[in-house]
């Protein structure tokens, strides 16, 4: 006896109608997604799902239709399109599409099709779900980021504007003050500014304003010092940061990391030697920044909190302990003696 797989061409209502397809109606009925049949463009078969989708009460009322009436006008040619392509490759994959339900309403479908010749030499299996609410969450999403990133530009924006301005009344006031000490300490003040104004910008070029790749990041700062701070022949600032691989951060991290390795750079300038190396590495504790020279460094028993008298090492200091991570002078973070030099930030992630 043949079952409707083996019977060939039928007409619409009489597939898996035989006592023997039972097993096949069961499945289709109990796929929770729409699913019809069509040869050619007549619908052969159809499950309740598929009745509901369209807003019809029983997937009799689909039978002897034509795929097109449950179409949309602006897919129509799409799903043409789709149903000569299946023909020739036997599937296509995942397609969203708009389809008209019985009411007039339009929703948008996300649909699958195969060809089953052993059906009918025309015939084709669709698959369809309802994606409207998904998609329309989904665009909404995308429309809320794009706001939110908007948003936060603006601020970055601002800010950088705001940072500019008070670079700009700090070198002023330091050309009033009375005596070489205050005048020394405002333009420090102000380079400092110009540093944190310079960090934003890079943020803004080498990332979004919510997050970034920090040795992208990283590889801008370093440029960025080798030009404010006069790279030489015989100081070269040198970034490692081979093994970190690809690791994106939160824009306010990237600007911690940004300054504390200004800040160390700067330092070193002025009290180090040899060339300034600048690492950056991650394990399992979290991410590593040390910055090292060849000078004699660090007096034994350094505190930066305790000892350090100049604003930059209060501000890394600072910056560290309020990410809550640790700081270590002269030895790595497994506490082995490394270069006097070496000034070394562990911060959770």
């Amino acid at each position: 006896m043949q079952n409707a797989f083996e019977r060939g061409h039928q007409k619409p209502g009489t597939i898996l109608a035989h006592p023997s397809d039972r097993n096949y109606r069961a499945l289709i009925e109990l796929c929770p997604d729409a699913l019809m049949v069509h040869d050619g463009e007549v619908v052969i078969v159809a499950n309740r799902a598929m009745a509901d989708l369209v807003g019809l009460s029983s997937p009799e009322q689909i039978v002897g239709s034509l795929v097109r009436d449950f179409v949309a006008g602006s897919s129509r040619a799409f799903v043409q399109e789709r149903m000569r392509h299946v023909d020739e490759v036997s599937s296509t994959p995942l397609v969203d599409q708009i389809w008209r339900r019985m009411d007039g309403s339009e929703i948008k479908v996300e649909v699958a099709a195969r060809r089953v010749p052993w059906v009918a030499p025309q015939a084709a299996m669709v698959i369809a779900r309802d994606v409207t609410e998904r998609r329309r969450l989904e665009d909404q999403r995308e429309r809320l980021l794009a706001e939110k990133e908007l948003l936060i530009r603006e601020a970055h924006h601002r800010v950088a504007n705001s940072l500019q301005l008070v670079q700009g009344l700090l070198k002023l006031q330091a050309r009033t003050a009375e005596n070489d000490a205050a005048r020394h300490q405002l333009r420090e003040a102000s380079a400092r500014i110009g540093t944190i104004s310079t960090l934003h910008s890079r943020l803004q070029m080498e990332s979004s304003a919510v997050e970034g790749d920090a040795r992208a990041y990283m590889e801008g700062v370093i440029a960025d010092l080798r030009i404010a701070l006069g790279e030489a022949s015989d100081r070269q600032i040198v970034l490692n940061a081979c093994d970190l691989g690809s690791m994106i951060l939160k824009a306010d991290l990237l600007v911690a990391l940004g300054l504390i390795a200004a800040e160390a750079v700067t330092n070193s300038i002025k009290h180090g030697a040899g060339h300034i190396r600048v690492h950056l590495a991650k394990d399992d504790a979290g991410l590593e920044i040390a910055i090292d020279d060849d000078g004699d460094g660090f007096p034994n028993g350094f505190d930066p909190m305790r000892d350090g008298t100049g604003l930059g090492m209060r501000m890394i200091a600072s910056l560290i302990q309020a990410r809550g991570g640790k700081i270590v002078i002269g030895e790595s973070s497994a506490g082995v003696s490394v270069a006097p030099s070496r000034i070394a930030a562990m911060l959770p992630l």
